[in-house]
This record gives structure tokens, C-alpha cells and sequence, in this order.
């Protein structure tokens, strides 16, 4: 049988042809793809000429005083805003030359951290718990004129007794003047707030200001049990002089209570030793401060100052030896940090870029 095809007989492959074909599609494709790049770098380069060019334009504009921007229009220029953080320019004292075991000074404008020793550690703290406790109390929003009945051990302090009755300022200024625990017990009790429950808001009240190295036991400072950072203490220092009613009582020098039920007066100084100059200082001003003291955490003290140029530190010095060093420390350190430090100008200008 005969086995042609209608078309005739098949023909050999032309291998050739074929592989010649095969190498004309390749190169038509990497013609299609090197024009699709050199079109792609050129248009990359086009757009970093333009981008070169704007750039120099922001460049004169920010050389001019003022830019005509067509019509009676006027722009403007350009202003970057320097920095406002002080710069370090001379030399700060090793750590090891203050006693103090916690140390943190701070710029109170912008926070910037200006020296520190174990700023993260641990540490009882004493009454410097009262600033938490000030805060929580103000949450109810007392009513000053109004009376309550002292409470607690006569071994707490000698500022007041069971018994006496005083008005809700009196005991606000003998917690936070003369650091009174039994003033302190009293407010709390007179505002109707159950001990648990007001322990339990000063660390939910840490928590919100975060202060993560902080614990509360209880409102006085008296449990070694309330420990904080130096880190944390001065968040809770600056949050407290932003409330004028706790800044009034810490600025207060002296004060006096009368109990008419014993018909006894009792006067007592402020425990901050800077503000009444009984530690020798040349700031301008003392903002407010508060000092803390039992066996676990040494003489501590937390302060706000403020040299003549007007420029203002927090410092926080922790678990001193001695009485008196807890102050002079912090002296000390205000002014070995005014004048290692260079400030913005008091404009907001810096001195430096």
C-alpha cells in the first residue's frame, strides 16, 4: 500500500534553519530587554537631576530672608529648629566621688539626662512615697475647710496626735512640710478611702506614669517595702510640681498647727534643708522638694532648682549616709552639671547647632 501523504512525501528537518531561528529570538530578546534598561537608567538619571536640582533650590531659598512666590505673596524660609538639649562641654565628677547609692539629674525642660548612678536600681524610699500618696489624694478632690480626726500610733511621728482635729489643709501641709505619717493616715481616712484601695491606686497610678520600678505597700514611706528607681522617682517629682497645691506645700518654709483639744501649738520647719538655706546654696530658686529617711533607705531626697540663668535640673539622690550629705550631694551635683553643661539660650535659640 502506498503510504505518501496527500501532499507528497515528507521532507528531512532542516536543522539548520531551525537553530539559526532559535538564535534570532534570543537575541531579539535581549535587544528588548537592554533597551528596557538603558531606557529605565535614563530615566533614573533624569529623576536624580531633577530631585539635584530642587535640593539646590531649597538651598538658596533657605540663604534668603524672604522669597517673592509670585503676586504679592511672600514666603517665608525655611527654618530647621536646633537643639534645645543641654550640650556636655566640660568634664563631670566619677560616680564614685558622691556616697549617694542612686543619683539621676535631668534637664527639667527636655528631660535630657544629665549624670546618673544606678538610676534603675531598686531602693527603699521613705516618705518621698508621700508625693504618690499627694497625688492619689488630690483625685478626690477634697474639701479643705472641712475637719477630720487625727488616727494612728503616737510612735508614727510627734507632728500631731490621736484625736486632734484639724482641717484637711492643715494635715495637706503637715504631711508635705514637716512629712507627717499620721497626717498623711488621717487624710486618706477622712476622704473614705479603705487603706487596700488606696495602696492599690498609687501603683495603678505608677503603672499610668510609667514608673515600672515601682511598689507601694502602703502611704507613709514607714514599710521598706515601698521601693522605686531613682529613673522612676523623678517622673513622680515632676508630675508632683505640676499640681500647685503640692508645689505650694513643699515651697512652704514653716508652719504652725494648733490642737484645741490638748490646747497645745506645734511648729515645724521643712525637712528640705536647701530651701531653707540651712545648707548653703546660690540657686535662684528652690521649686519644691521632698526628703525620705529610714534605716533601709539611707537619707534620700528629690529636688527641683533653678540657677540665675534660669535653667532648671531635677535631681534625685538616694540612700545617703549621712543627714546633711543628702543635700550638699545635691547641691553639688546642680552645680557640677550648670557648669559642665552648655544651655539653649533662654529664646529657645541654641548656642550651639
Amino acid at each position: 500500500m502506498n503510504n505518501t501523504p496527500f501532499f507528497g512525501p515528507e521532507k528531512p528537518a532542516d536543522k539548520i534553519g531551525f537553530f539559526w531561528k532559535f538564535i534570532a529570538v534570543v537575541f531579539a530578546v535581549v535587544a528588548v530587554f537592554t533597551i528596557s534598561v538603558f531606557t529605565n537608567k535614563l530615566e533614573f538619571t533624569s529623576e536624580l537631576n531633577e530631585i539635584s536640582l530642587v535640593m539646590e533650590k531649597m538651598d538658596e531659598l533657605a540663604k534668603t530672608d524672604e522669597v517673592q512666590a509670585g503676586g504679592d505673596v511672600v514666603v517665608e524660609p525655611i527654618k530647621i529648629p536646633k537643639s534645645e538639649i543641654p550640650k556636655l562641654v566640660g568634664k563631670l565628677k566619677n560616680s564614685d566621688e558622691f556616697t549617694a547609692q542612686g543619683i539621676i539629674v535631668k534637664d527639667h525642660k527636655s528631660g535630657a539626662l544629665l549624670y546618673s548612678k544606678n538610676e534603675y536600681e531598686k531602693r527603699s524610699i521613705a516618705s518621698i512615697t508621700k508625693l504618690m500618696s499627694a497625688l492619689v489624694l488630690l483625685e478626690k478632690n477634697p474639701d479643705w475647710d472641712s475637719t477630720a480626726t487625727v488616727i494612728g500610733d503616737d510612735s508614727m511621728d510627734t507632728h500631731m496626735y490621736a484625736g486632734d482635729v484639724y482641717t484637711l489643709d492643715q494635715l495637706w501641709h503637715a504631711a508635705l512640710v514637716g512629712s507627717s505619717n499620721k497626717a498623711i493616715l488621717s487624710l486618706a481616712n477622712a476622704l473614705d478611702w479603705p487603706s487596700e484601695a488606696f495602696v492599690e491606686r498609687m501603683n495603678q497610678k505608677a503603672r499610668e506614669l510609667g514608673m515600672t520600678e515601682t511598689n507601694f505597700i502602703e502611704p507613709t514611706g514607714l514599710d521598706e517595702g515601698n521601693q522605686s528607681s531613682a529613673s522612676d522617682l523623678v517622673i513622680l517629682l515632676n508630675n508632683a510640681l505640676q499640681n500647685e497645691k503640692i508645689k505650694e506645700a513643699l515651697k512652704t518654709i514653716e508652719y504652725n498647727l494648733y490642737s484645741e483639744q490638748r490646747g497645745k501649738e506645734h511648729h515645724m520647719w521643712n525637712t528640705n534643708w536647701l530651701l531653707l538655706g540651712w545648707v548653703e546654696n546660690d540657686f535662684e530658686e528652690v521649686i519644691g522638694g521632698k526628703t525620705g529617711y529610714t534605716n533601709a533607705a539611707g537619707y534620700s531626697f528629690v529636688v527641683t532648682v533653678k540657677n540665675r540663668d534660669g535653667n532648671m535640673v531635677d535631681i534625685v539622690v538616694l540612700g545617703t549616709g549621712e543627714h546633711e550629705d543628702r543635700f550638699t550631694e545635691a547641691r553639688d551635683l546642680a552645680n557640677m552639671v550648670f557648669e559642665s553643661y552648655q544651655w539653649p539660650t533662654k529664646n529657645g535659640d541654641s548656642l550651639f547647632e
